[in-house]
């Protein structure tokens, strides 16, 4: 990647956090375990699927690159179904919104 690309991913990457902190304030969807923060949508699910996406779409990478790049996503989430962190809603949402962020921050990329 180039220089400026590797600026952009990596402030993408610190908004992406701050995103997902503001719409867990808004919707205030509990944990499945008890928690005093709340889990809708995955912070650590955005972030997984945000870093995979972008290298995806910024990379000319194999086929066989993208489903160990999308299993490795899977594995860094499954912790936090088996210790009931996450609903599974909650971190397919925030798989979702990781793969559309990557998607804007692309098209803000390849405008700069």
């Amino acid at each position: 990647m180039k220089d400026k690309n590797i600026i952009i991913f990596y402030g993408g990457l610190i908004l992406l956090q701050y995103l997902v902190k503001f719409l867990k304030k808004i919707i205030k969807e509990d944990r499945p375990i008890k928690s005093k923060t709340y889990g809708m949508p995955s912070t650590k699910s955005a972030t997984l699927f945000y870093i995979m996406t972008y290298l995806m779409i910024m990379n000319n990478i194999e086929k066989r690159t993208k489903i160990i790049l999308f299993i490795l996503a899977i594995v860094g989430i499954l912790y936090k179904l088996m210790y009931k962190e996450h609903s599974y809603e909650q971190v397919i949402v925030g798989a979702i919104i990781g793969i559309f962020y990557a998607y804007i921050v692309k098209y803000i990329t390849n405008r700069i």
